[in-house]
């Protein structure tokens, strides 16, 4: 019981205007000593009140509905009774048709409370003379659904709060990352109080832009919307939850080539590979096998391959089949550990000092840390038995080679392999064919992992 309390007193401080908190505290005192009666009465009283204070607040913004609505309450005379049960009976038809301020389901739960309001205000004249007395489970629901249907929200029509957030998302200053749409969309002005049909009118919205425009879409815009669809799975969960196993499926379905392509970086962030079915799995997996390197690239496949193995297994076979520079480019474009063996590879067979550097650089370092001992025992190997394209090693002898062995170290040490032992031996093999780095050895030095070599002192002749 205690939880109810502090519920519906939560639910009275959120309420906006103040004549509407007025009444909802007067029907919750009535609740908590039992006048339920009274209490659906006074609630009744607070939905109406809202709805006018907030027709009066629309108008004051210009919205030419609002206006007409508010000339039709000025208009009422204080001694024409018909007139204000005419506007009291058309209320809920307003805030819902007109105003769209709630939706056709809370409607018809506030349609109730005016009926049963109905029945508590007036005698029922039966012949037994008892009264209509309501439950306190029922007092308690209107209260709660009178509020968060309409007395804590602003009066923003649902139509065009949802527009604006639309067309805020695909604004450029719309932030790409999750935690910073999360905390845009779930500010009070935003999706804070947003009713459910908004939430959920929204989430359709942003999928239909994806899968059912046929207009282009940038990897940018792709990435506002999945990070604003992740905002929604933790604003609502349930309504998340339910958009994605209800539409997403039939979204898919019905896209073209083109369309589905953008499904790839909507998977890297969003789990919903568990939510398509087979039938679209299978055209998903058709497309991999004839997407150009570009579109591999635009659509981030690639990173998509280290949360999706189903994904990784179709895209292996389609890397084995492209050349080095086709490679190069995919594998730059997001360095991916799933393709570290593939990378490694590919550095090893490197033709000139210029793609030995920038293969190192690009496609290794970053992902070095996730390297084991077999990684940079291959990597090592294939350093050494470098034969370019003209039986000549361009690893080793590249100029700047150096600054890529030293990086590499210093990645090593924080990976799950025995460096120290590893480095050793590839820096005796260097030795072996008279090939230093300073820059490396400086740190194998300080690190003790080689020697310090000791300096021949020069002859001194002593003067005559």
């Amino acid at each position: 019981m205690k939880q109810h309390l502090s519920n519906l007193d939560e639910l009275l401080q959120k309420v906006r205007n103040t004549h509407s908190k007025n009444y909802l505290n007067e029907a919750i005192a009535s609740y908590r000593i039992g006048a339920y009666r009274a209490a659906l009465i006074t609630t009744w009283i607070a939905v109406c009140v809202d709805i006018i204070e907030k027709i009066k607040e629309l108008s004051l913004g210009d919205d030419p509905i609002a206006k007409r609505l508010e000339e039709r309450l000025n208009g009422i005379n204080s001694n024409d009774p018909a007139s204000m049960l005419s506007f009291e009976r058309d209320i809920l038809d307003m805030a819902c048709d007109e105003l769209q301020l709630i939706s056709a389901i809370e409607k018809s739960h506030l349609e109730r409370l005016k009926n049963d309001r109905n029945v508590c205000a007036h005698p029922t004249f039966s012949d037994d003379g008892n009264q209509f007395t309501p439950l306190a489970e029922l007092a308690l629901s209107y209260i709660v659904q009178a509020s968060n249907y309409l007395l804590i929200h602003a009066p923003v029509k649902g139509k065009v709060v949802i527009q604006r957030l639309f067309d805020l998302i695909n604004e450029a200053c719309f932030p790409e990352d999750s935690e910073k749409a999360f905390t845009v969309l779930s500010s009070e002005n935003n999706l804070g109080r947003a009713r459910e049909s908004s939430v959920r009118n929204l989430s359709l919205i942003l999928l239909k832009r994806v899968f059912r425009d046929e207009n282009g879409i940038s990897p940018e815009l792709l990435n506002r919307i999945s990070a604003s669809l992740g905002a929604i799975e933790r604003i609502a969960p349930d309504i998340y939850n339910e958009v994605m196993e209800n539409k997403f499926g039939t979204m898919l379905s019905t896209a073209t080539d083109i369309q589905l392509m953008r499904v790839f970086p909507f998977l890297i962030t969003r789990d919903v590979w568990g939510n398509i079915d087979d039938a679209e799995k299978i055209r998903i997996e058709g497309l991999i096998q004839s997407m150009s390197v570009d579109d591999l690239v635009k659509y981030g496949v690639t990173k998509l391959t280290e949360s999706n193995y189903e994904i990784k297994s179709k895209l292996t076979p389609v890397i084995q089949e492209l050349n080095n520079s086709q490679k190069y480019t995919l594998f730059s474009s997001y360095p991916s550990k799933t393709f570290k063996k593939e990378a490694i590879h590919l550095f090893a067979d490197s033709r000139s000092f210029d793609s030995a550097e920038l293969r190192g650089s690009n496609i290794l370092i970053p992902i070095a840390k996730h390297f084991n001992d077999d990684d940079f025992n291959q990597l090592f190997d294939g350093a050494l038995s470098n034969t370019g394209s003209y039986g000549h090693n361009q690893i080793l002898y590249a100029g700047d080679i150096g600054s890529f062995f030293t990086n590499l170290y210093q990645e090593s040490k924080s990976c799950e392999a025995d460096y120290k032992n590893l480095w050793k031996g590839f820096r005796e093999k260097l030795a072996a064919r008279g090939v230093d780095y300073p820059s490396l050895d400086k740190l194998l030095i300080t690190d003790n992992i080689i020697e310090k070599e000791e300096e021949q002192e020069e002859a001194v002749i002593p003067a005559l």
